[in-house]
């Protein structure tokens, strides 16, 4: 399969975002810092043989053969998505971190076409249980508390 601008521009794109997680999260408390930090610096990492053989293999043929690709298939399913990562990122101070996470996930599923129930109740049980060993019981680190147990 050969490489398109598409898989160097998300190169490059991975390669900005895992360094802009790893330079934040080094502010984190303590503990904290070690899951942004060690994500960014993966993402970042694992970008860099996508850029190396992208840039290698749009280096090997002639510019104008080769048309520029949509870098999104689905610009309704990415402006949805990013709708809904706006929609949390709002949300979860004021209606709590378990919450939002849930809703999120069975609003974002069927947006990504996930339409079976079982399975997006089944998905987002799992991962907010995930979510709660990790944070409250693991690393021991307080979430913006739910809406409903606020005093």
């Amino acid at each position: 399969m050969p490489m398109t601008y598409r898989d160097f521009f998300s190169g490059i794109a991975f390669l900005i975002i895992g360094a802009t997680t790893a330079w934040m999260g080094k502010d984190f408390f303590a503990d904290a810092a070690y899951i942004p930090i060690g994500a960014g610096i993966l993402m970042g990492v694992f970008s860099l043989p996508l850029i190396w053989r992208s840039s290698r293999s749009l280096l090997a043929r002639h510019p104008s053969s080769q048309p520029v690709m949509a870098l999104v298939d689905h610009p309704g399913r990415f402006l949805a998505t990013l709708g809904c990562c706006l929609v949390y990122y709002t949300a979860l101070p004021s209606v709590g971190f378990y919450t939002t996470s849930a809703l999120f996930i069975i609003v974002l599923a069927p947006v990504l076409g996930e339409r079976r129930p079982v399975v997006v109740l089944g998905i987002t049980l799992v991962f907010i249980t995930l979510l709660y060993g990790l944070f409250a019981m693991v690393l021991r680190r307080p979430l913006p508390v739910e809406f409903f147990l606020a005093s």
